[in-house]
């Protein structure tokens, strides 16, 4: 199964530059002079992931049970630095990235993974059988997702928290905990989109696009128009007409759009079924994984990046508001990929023991 893993990642992040290429020559140019602008630091971005997916492959992951906190604690303070004038840097009305260079980092994306490493060590070195158990974790989780909406970053909040809360669901929280957490989960969630503005039009815009088709609704007014007109088989690669400065930005949050209307249905579900695929090696590796922690650590993983695969297909085709949700290995961006691979990478090593 570590091969398979392997190679379905290959294939998703390889589709993933090409689709980038495919769906930002037309803005790169306009924007840098450079249709090539996007596509070759991608290019980039997928080789430093390569290696850091094979050099974390060969490290056996129980040493990450031993630096669990450290790993966690180290993410944790990158993720408040961020939030420091000067040393984050602002994109999209979202403080977000720390600058290195020609390049920034996304500390959200290193949380996401050091936090999964320190969940799955809580749960496989302790019995939980009440809330009182459960509470110190619940606490922390609560405290990132704080962190994180103070950026804000509402769409990343809402992936780290639903993915956790569902691992701790499958390690046994108790229902009356599951009830009262959801609801209490619920509430704070219209609490936060009534405080913003912003958030309130996204909602509207979900409800009926078409009352403000030129604000609020624009974004997904023009997914809708790239996911239908393609048809079975789509306008071909480099078709779209959607990336000729309709639909903003069609590299990031919005690709499968893109990847729709040139690929078509068939291509569309022949991409969600590689993700399927992926997710299913993940959970069987999690299931016959040799050591609590393993279990623990690929389940924690595997329910990270399903939970941000479904959210983002669900704002493309219009389900859920929009909320800003990269989709795994397809979307450009360095830290994203990188980071997956880095965790595809412990999910390989975690397969090397399962038989």
């Amino acid at each position: 199964m570590n091969r398979k893993v392997l190679l379905l990642s290959l294939i998703l992040s390889s589709i993933g530059v090409v689709m980038i290429y495919s769906a930002s020559e037309i803005w790169a140019e306009f924007k840098y002079g450079n249709q090539y602008y996007y596509l070759s630091k991608q290019i980039l971005f997928f080789a430093v992931g390569i290696i850091i997916m094979i050099t974390v492959s060969k490290i056996h992951y129980g040493y990450y049970y031993k630096y669990a906190n450290l790993i966690f604690f180290s993410s944790l303070i990158i993720l408040i630095l961020v939030l420091v004038p000067g040393i984050g840097s602002i994109r999209g009305g979202a403080r977000s990235w720390i600058g290195v260079g020609q390049f920034s980092l996304q500390p959200s994306e290193f949380i996401k993974l050091g936090l999964a490493i320190f969940v799955a060590k809580v749960l496989a070195n302790n019995v939980f059988k009440s809330l009182k158990d459960y509470f110190g974790l619940l606490l922390i989780i609560v405290v990132v997702f704080l962190i994180i909406m103070l950026q804000p970053d509402f769409g990343t909040g809402v992936v780290i928290v639903s993915s956790m809360v569902l691992v701790l669901i499958i390690s046994g929280l108790p229902i009356g905990t599951i009830v009262m957490v959801g609801v209490m989960g619920f509430a704070g969630l219209v609490m936060l989109i009534i405080s913003a503005p912003y958030r309130m039009k996204r909602i509207f815009a979900f409800i009926d696009p078409w009352s403000d088709p030129l604000g609020s609704g624009f974004q997904i007014i023009q997914s809708l128009y790239a996911l239908v007109p393609g048809g079975l088989y789509g306008f071909g690669l480099g078709g779209s007409r959607q990336k000729y400065y309709y639909l903003p930005e069609p590299q990031t949050d919005f690709i499968f759009a893109i990847i729709t209307e040139e690929l078509g249905l068939l291509g569309s579900i022949t991409i969600l079924i590689i993700y399927l695929l992926l997710f299913y090696y993940i959970l069987m590796i999690s299931i016959k994984s040799n050591s609590q922690f393993g279990t623990y650590l690929s389940l924690s993983i595997g329910i990270l990046l399903f939970m941000q695969f479904i959210i983002n297909i669900f704002v493309v085709i219009g389900l859920i508001p929009v909320t800003g949700v990269t989709l795994p290995f397809l979307s450009y961006g360095g830290s994203s990929l990188v980071l997956t691979l880095a965790s595809m990478g412990i999910i390989i090593n975690i397969a090397k023991e399962v038989k």
